[in-house]
């Protein structure tokens, strides 16, 4: 995840104090706007990330075509982001997080094995028995080289408290909110230096919520490809209970 960041020109943030001014301003912790949005903008709008008919329907499973449509929605957020930096939380529960400093590998949240149907006589013994776990060992560690490709090590500062939800913090450009997608996984929430616009993507819902000024929230309500219905900070969200 490191690498992931700073291909996109971000760095995990030292300390939570760039979102700390969130906090006070947030509802009570449940399925409405205000649960992720700070209730502070002129307007607000629910972007919803649609299931296919294949899809499962687990919150945990990134929905088809869920980047893409962020991407549209950080196009719209660009004339009026400009070059500033933005600010980026990721839910610290996550499974495929692991403590910093521990072996991606062997940290708890994941693991590797191996199902064998059936013991034949010779799994004891015999130059066949070690031949076969020879090739059990090799391929139990090359699942886990690939399971630590695919986890991403806790940054070495506190999360933000959210309620019931504490998530670290990066900083960078508008399109390090993309650095997730190798991981297949959203980011939950987003907004710029001037906090003139604000991203939630709770992980308890597939849907994303804008607040900002009026003049963005029209043309993402106006913008054929991403399917924006109208909100306020106490709209319900289409949650997982």
């Amino acid at each position: 995840m490191t690498a992931d960041l700073a291909r996109a020109g971000a760095r995990w943030d030292d300390d939570p104090s760039a979102g700390e001014w969130i906090l006070p301003l947030l509802g009570e912790f449940g399925p409405t706007v205000d649960a992720i949005v700070p209730p502070v903008y002129a307007g607000y709008a629910v972007v919803p990330f649609p299931l296919d008919d294949d899809e499962p329907e687990e919150r945990d499973v990134v929905p088809e075509g869920a980047y893409e449509r962020l991407a549209a929605l950080l196009e719209v957020f660009g004339p009026r982001t400009g070059e500033q930096a933005v600010h980026v939380g990721l839910w610290e529960g996550w499974g495929f997080l692991y403590d910093h400093g521990k072996d991606p590998a062997t940290a708890p949240g994941m693991g590797v094995y191996l199902a064998v149907e059936e013991r034949p006589r010779w799994w004891q013994r015999g130059r066949e028995a070690r031949a076969v776990r020879s090739e059990m060992r090799r391929a139990l560690a090359e699942a886990r080289a690939e399971l630590a490709d695919l986890r991403v090590e806790r940054p070495a500062a506190a999360p933000l408290a959210y309620p019931e939800r504490a998530r670290f913090l990066w900083t960078g450009p508008l399109g390090s909110a993309l650095a997730l997608r190798r991981h297949d996984t959203l980011p939950s929430i987003v907004w710029p230096e001037d906090r003139s616009w604000f991203l939630g993507i709770p992980e308890y819902t597939r849907e994303a919520v804008l607040g900002g000024p009026a003049d963005l929230v029209a043309a993402v309500g106006a913008d054929p490809r991403l399917g924006a219905r109208a909100a306020g900070p106490g709209t319900e969200l289409d949650i997982d209970d």
